[in-house]
């Protein structure tokens, strides 16, 4: 079980890819250590630059809409965010944050102000508790070979060390 504790980063509906990341700073800068410099700076209301290793995104519906480019999830994971917690997400995305090994898990709701500190451990039944409040946050579950990829670090340690995933599980 992977267990996440940090600071929640509160976010809006509707986060979309180019709100992670600038679509003019991903065609100028490749350099991953640079890049995540400008997570969110186009966001409103969250002052680029401002995500520290171990935060805790808690986003609302439809997080990572928009394009479908990995980018997006690249520059999360090398933010070193500790996981995502989102009412619902873009199908693309999900599919992206679980290759890369970034947990997302979809909560019911319940009270996160920004800056409470929040509990995840990630398992097919997450617990996520609000430290801050002290209260649980309602998750749904997690696919199980969705929870083994992230668990291991993403699907290409995945195959790595377990071979190929049973036939079924990747559509």
């Amino acid at each position: 079980m992977l267990t996440f504790t940090g600071r929640a980063r509160v976010l809006p509906d509707a986060v979309n890819t180019d709100y992670i990341i600038s679509s003019s700073r991903k065609r100028q800068i490749r350099d991953m250590d640079r890049l995540k410099q400008y997570v969110f700076e186009d966001l409103p209301g969250l002052p680029g630059g401002s995500i520290e290793p171990g935060d805790i995104l808690v986003a609302g519906y439809d997080f990572g809409c928009g394009s479908a480019m990995e980018i997006a999830v690249d520059v999360l994971v090398a933010s070193e965010v500790g996981c995502i917690l989102a009412r619902s997400s873009a199908r693309t995305f999900y599919r992206n944050a679980t290759n890369a090994g970034l947990a997302l898990i979809i909560w019911e709701g319940g009270c996160v102000a920004e800056g409470d500190k929040l509990t995840v451990k990630y398992a097919q039944e997450p617990v996520v508790r609000n430290e801050s409040k002290n209260a649980a946050l309602q998750c749904s579950k997690v696919p199980g070979f969705i929870t083994l990829v992230v668990q291991a670090g993403g699907l290409i340690h995945y195959v790595n060390s377990c071979g190929m995933p049973p036939r079924g599980c990747l559509q």
